[in-house]
Order: structure tokens, then C-alpha cells, then sequence
């Protein structure tokens, strides 16, 4: 139980061409002080192992101790329930998925059930998709408990492992049967979505019992014990989205019509981000842009609560960022990068607050496509349980 890391002595780093650290394929060669050799470039931002290297196990984790929780609010009726269900999977020892739509405060209801696993001398690992959603869930749990959250992502800490340890899956792959709740939030998110060896990295970090959490859960994780909030927990409707046919004049029609508020717009692509910057700013309007290449995301964050600005952002955005009376319009809702599960994700950034609880959500489009019926659809059918 621990961390797999280079020795002097132990397995073999690379054996049969595959990495014993990440149990990847992707070997390449080189030549090391040994002479012809190979090794992994999947886990190369770990360190590089190589042919003639050694892997061993050890152990890397902090002594057990207890918490105290406190409970930034009250949980609402239908979140209690939900907390609930976590506790009784926990003492089952079962596995399972909480559909829950966006906004509903799927992080305070896990609360309950941290406190209990951390207290019966369990480790807590919760996997965000990626750095902007760890640093929201470093946020809450360290105002909640008592004990330190250790971050294993970009800028955190890497050496040690705590009783909850906020992560990335990437940074996970060098451990085995470390944790004992595996918690992962918006678990049907991009890279998870489409990478099956970061799933075989957090199968391999837990000892076997998962919770994920999600508001768009896909084919298969429903086929696990669900549990259902289908309301947000100040009570109102999720804002369903309107579809507006595509011009720069609606564009700016949706920007002064909220002028007073911050204003979120969705583009597919980062050049697309540049285009649309250069024509808004050509009407007068004070805009920032938002990537997977921006560095300091947090700072844009702020600067759109601080202003009422615009934000022109990737779907980097869609899942992770809450900014009170924020109004969304999605640019080229049609474009193939945009699935339905992320549009409902971009709509869900609207009316998270309770003393904002609506908001102005507009699907800005060149043509109908069936992604925006349906993320359409899924949002009135939630409002309607």
C-alpha cells in the first residue's frame, strides 16, 4: 500500500514492454549510461523510468487522525437524503452514483460522509477532472475540517498523502490501494471521459469503494445504485435555455441587455476565443478570454465577479466556476465540440446563488442540431420532478 517509486533494488521498471508504474505500452528507446534502453513516456512527468531501472513500493502516508466537521449550512431537506445514501453505501460498502443537477450543492452533501470515513480511520480522495475544480473543493473542505487536505495536483503538494487528499488523475498513477473512499466529482468530464487508462489509475489508487458525482452521469455509470436530486438547493428552476439564430447584433443585443451583470460566453475553439474578442471589443465592449492555456483562471474568475465583465471562455469553463447572476450565452451551439451533457453543464453556470437564483441562458446558433433539443429537454424534465 503506497507509492511506487525508483530503487536500487525491486521488480523491474519496464517488463515485457510495459510500465510497472502506470502499466502503460507506450515504451519508446533511448540511450541511457547503460547503453541501448527504453522507457515510459505516459508517466514521464512523474520522472523517467527506464529498462534498466528498479520500482518498489512504500509506504507514503500521514499518521490517522480524527475531525471535526462543520457544516457551512444546513442542509436542505432532498440534500440530507442524499447524505444519507452516501452514509448507508459507506457502511455497505457498495458503490455509487449521485445524479444531481447542476447547482444542486453536491460538494456539502458528501460532508457527512468524509467525517464518518476519515473518523473510522479511512483515507478520502477526491478526483476532479482538473485543477480548477480541485482548488473549489480545497476551498470548501478546508473552511469544513479540521484536518489538512493534501493537494496532488499542478502548484500542490506530491509527496505525501493525507486523510483527504484533494487530486488530479494524472498524479495518482504511481499509487496502489491507498485510498478507501474514492469520491470522484464530475466524473463523466473531459479527460475522464475519454481516457480509460486515468479510470484504471483511480481503480488502482482505491481499495474498491467509488462514489461519483455528476449532473450529466453516462451510460454505464447509471447502471450503478443512484441516488437522484433533481432540484437546486435553494429551490428554484434551473434556467432553460433559449435559442437565438447567430448575428454579431444578437451578440451584442444579449451583452447590453445585461450590462449591469457578469456576462459568460461559451465559444468551441481558442481561435474562435481571439475572433469573437476582436468583434466584441470593435462595438465597445471590455472583454477577457479564457483557455486551457490561461494560467491564472482564478484571476479571470475574480475580474468577472469584480466588474459585471464579459468572459469569453472554452468549455474549460463549463463545470468548476460559480459566479453570482452570471448570464450565459453559448456561441456556435452547433459545433461538434459541444455535446449535449456539456451544454446542460454550461447552462447549469446560471443561478447558482440564492440571492441570484435565475439567470439569461441563450443557445446562439447557425443551425438546430439534436444536442441542443435534448440538453434542452433534460433541463425541463429536472425542473419538472
Amino acid at each position: 500500500m503506497g507509492e511506487i517509486s525508483i530503487a536500487p533494488t525491486g521488480k523491474r521498471a519496464i517488463r515485457f514492454g510495459i510500465c510497472q508504474r502506470c502499466l502503460s505500452t507506450d515504451v519508446r528507446t533511448f540511450t541511457c549510461h547503460h547503453g541501448t534502453c527504453a522507457y515510459c513516456r505516459n508517466c514521464l512527468y512523474l520522472g523517467r523510468v527506464c529498462r534498466c531501472d528498479f520500482l518498489e513500493e512504500r509506504d507514503i502516508t500521514t499518521p490517522l487522525e480524527t475531525t471535526e466537521l462543520t457544516m457551512p449550512f444546513e442542509l436542505a431537506p432532498d440534500q440530507a437524503r442524499v447524505a444519507s445514501q452516501l452514509l448507508t453505501w459507506w457502511e455497505e460498502r457498495q458503490t455509487g452514483l449521485v445524479h444531481a443537477v447542476c447547482g444542486a450543492g453536491k460538494t456539502e452533501m458528501t460532508f457527512p460522509v468524509i467525517e464518518r470515513v476519515v473518523n473510522e480511520g479511512g483515507r478520502v480522495l477526491i478526483v476532479s477532472p482538473r485543477r480548477d475544480v480541485a482548488l473549489e473543493w480545497v476551498e470548501r473542505l478546508e473552511q469544513a475540517f479540521t484536518v489538512p487536505v493534501t493537494r496532488r495536483y499542478g502548484g500542490g503538494e506530491k509527496e505525501t498523502i493525507g486523510m483527504i487528499t484533494v487530486a488530479t488523475a494524472p498524479l495518482l498513477m504511481n499509487l496502489r490501494n491507498v485510498f478507501d473512499y474514492v469520491l470522484v466529482d464530475e466524473s463523466d468530464a473531459f479527460p475522464f471521459a475519454f481516457d480509460l487508462s486515468l479510470w484504471n489509475t483511480i481503480r488502482r489508487a482505491g481499495k474498491g469503494i467509488f462514489l461519483f458525482i455528476t449532473a450529466t452521469p453516462t451510460v454505464w455509470q447509471i447502471l450503478f445504485p443512484t441516488v437522484h436530486l433533481s432540484r437546486r438547493y435553494h429551490g428554484f428552476d434551473l434556467p432553460v435555455p433559449t435559442l437565438v439564430k447567430q448575428s454579431d447584433e444578437q451578440l451584442f443585443d444579449f451583452c447590453r441587455r445585461h450590462a449591469s451583470k457578469p456576462r459568460l460566453l461559451f465559444v468551441p475553439t481558442k481561435s474562435g476565443l481571439e475572433r469573437y474578442r476582436e468583434t466584441l471589443e470593435e462595438a465597445g465592449f471590455t472583454c477577457r478570454t479564457v483557455s486551457a492555456e490561461t494560467e491564472e483562471r482564478t484571476d479571470s474568475l475574480d475580474w468577472l465577479q469584480q466588474t459585471n465583465g464579459i468572459v469569453l471562455a472554452t468549455s474549460i469553463w463549463e463545470r468548476g466556476m460559480t459566479v453570482r447572476d452570471v448570464q450565459v450565452g453559448v456561441v456556435e451551439s452547433e459545433h461538434r465540440l459541444f455535446s449535449a451533457r456539456g451544454l446542460i453543464q454550461m447552462a447549469g453556470r446560471a443561478g447558482r446563488k440564492p440571492d441570484a437564483p435565475t439567470g439569461e441562458v441563450c443557445f446562439f446558433y447557425g443551425e438546430r442540431t439534436f444536442r441542443q433539443d435534448v440538453a434542452i429537454q433534460k433541463i425541463k424534465e429536472a425542473n419538472r420532478r
